[in-house]
């Protein structure tokens, strides 16, 4: 973990609200899954950093990228660094989803895209195209989308039917187990609004699908000091601990972990 000021490069429209807000580096390596706290040196309006998946990364750590949506004033303040400003980044902190899992079906909705792109890179280097669920909305809110359709294989769903599948994600999974581009025993990564990764987890839990969350829980630091990340939990991993601090033993964890 190391905490810097980074130079501002360029904040690119991604639609329907969001940005890709990318950073001067170094940017050390970071896995997918792992998150950064972002503040504005000055003029912060809001006590404590946000927390923010790394989006991108540069070969060689020479620039990093996040995604962002304005909804609040910490990440309205975000948006609203220019070219050539700075912004305070901490990082990288928490837990990657699992590196040892062979072709992994993504699962994203909104903003819960985040994750991702990092695995759909390195699966690119291999000579492979990542399989990438991703839900919202109507099409503004599949923001990131262009960023993944060169280099994976994507399949979308709106709730309104203006891009592709017209219904929830989860019916977008029956139907690709369904066709046999996922199948039982497959793993399943999933980022996004705690409604639909429930759904999620309970579709894989069925389906004999193993399933890895990365929790949006609100996070006040980031680094396991103020206990406001905590979520309910059960296994070996914890020690027989029912709790754990999103920040240090996630944002990451299997879905038959979380109580």
């Amino acid at each position: 973990m190391q905490t810097r000021l980074h130079r501002v490069r360029q904040r690119r429209d991604l639609g329907g609200g969001s940005f890709a807000l990318e950073i001067d580096g170094p940017i050390p390596p970071t896995g997918a899954g792992q998150f950064f706290m972002l503040r504005t040196p000055e003029r912060w309006p809001v006590l404590l950093p946000r927390p923010f998946s790394l989006y991108d990364r540069g070969a060689d750590g020479e620039w990093g990228s996040f995604l962002i949506k304005g909804v609040g004033p910490g990440t309205n303040a975000l948006l609203d660094v220019d070219p050539g400003e700075e912004i305070v980044a901490t990082g990288p902190l928490g837990r990657t989803f699992p590196t040892d899992v062979a072709d992994p079906v993504c699962i994203a909705g909104g903003v819960g895209l985040a994750p991702f792109l990092l695995l759909a890179r390195a699966a690119a280097q291999r000579g492979e195209r990542l399989r990438l669920l991703f839900g919202g909305r109507d099409r503004g809110a599949l923001a990131g989308l262009e960023d993944f359709e060169p280099i994976a294989r994507v399949w979308t769903s709106t709730d309104d039917g203006s891009h592709g599948h017209h219904g929830l994600v989860t019916a977008l999974l029956t139907e690709l187990l369904a066709r046999g581009e996922v199948a039982a025993g497959n793993t399943v990564f999933c980022c996004g609004p705690d409604p639909m990764m429930h759904a999620v987890a309970a579709l894989c839990a069925e389906r004999d699908l193993r399933c890895f969350l990365s929790l949006e829980t609100y996070m006040a630091c980031g680094y396991g000091v103020c206990n406001g990340c905590t979520v309910e939990v059960t296994g070996e991993r914890f020690g027989g601990w029912p709790y754990s601090k999103t920040c240090l033993e996630g944002p990451v964890y299997e879905a038959c972990e979380l109580r």
